[in-house]
């Protein structure tokens, strides 16, 4: 019993670590880079560095709609969640010893963060699907965050919101909702093996 535990036990926690480091330097290029640039080339960045290791989700929102993909347990996807956050609160906490601070900006409204997360959500759920070949994981998910950026002028990750202080904003109930809509969609019209780690 104990070695079953323990065999289920220590990948989780490489894992969320995995997610925390993640999130702690997404949410620094996010702090200090201030541009969708910065953020999206490193979400690529780290699709390949931990991809193999946790998903490479790095965003709650992402997590939950995975969560209704059943690419993922509930268990997991708590862990997850949590480490998110505390590696969002860290770079927060941090930021300032590292850089400047990029100039302070405001989540969009909840239609523009809704559709800006949908491109990421739909390319996260096409890599998962293996629809995209595992080489072109980073780029096609880091364009997909950049695009979403550009186009909705939004935060697109509720770890990131909490870290800006914009707990209640769109940024982080508008983009789970989308997380949970477009995920269903494609359910909906892509047909996909069940699978669950």
């Amino acid at each position: 019993m104990r070695n079953s535990t323990g065999a289920l036990f220590k990948p989780n926690v490489k894992a969320a670590f995995a997610e925390f480091i993640g999130t702690f330097f997404l949410t620094l290029a996010a702090l200090l880079g201030g541009t969708p640039y910065a953020v999206g080339l490193t979400l690529a960045a780290f699709v390949y560095a931990v991809g193999s290791i946790s998903g490479a989700h790095l965003n709650p929102a992402v997590t939950i709609g995975l969560l209704v993909n059943r690419s993922i347990t509930a268990s997991t996807g708590t862990l997850y969640i949590a480490a998110q956050i505390l590696g969002a609160l860290l770079a927060r906490s941090l930021g300032n010893l590292v850089g400047v601070l990029a100039p302070y900006y405001f989540a969009a409204n909840s239609l523009a963060e809704f559709v800006g997360f949908g491109i990421l959500m739909l390319t996260v759920l096409a890599v998962y699907e293996k629809n995209v070949p595992s080489s072109g994981s980073g780029i096609a998910i880091g364009a997909a965050l950049t695009a979403g950026l550009l186009i909705s002028k939004g935060i697109l990750n509720p770890a990131v919101a909490i870290a800006m202080n914009q707990t209640l904003s769109p940024a982080t109930w508008a983009t789970v909702l989308s997380g949970i809509v477009f995920t269903v969609l494609f359910r909906l019209f892509v047909h996909r093996p069940q699978t669950t780690i």
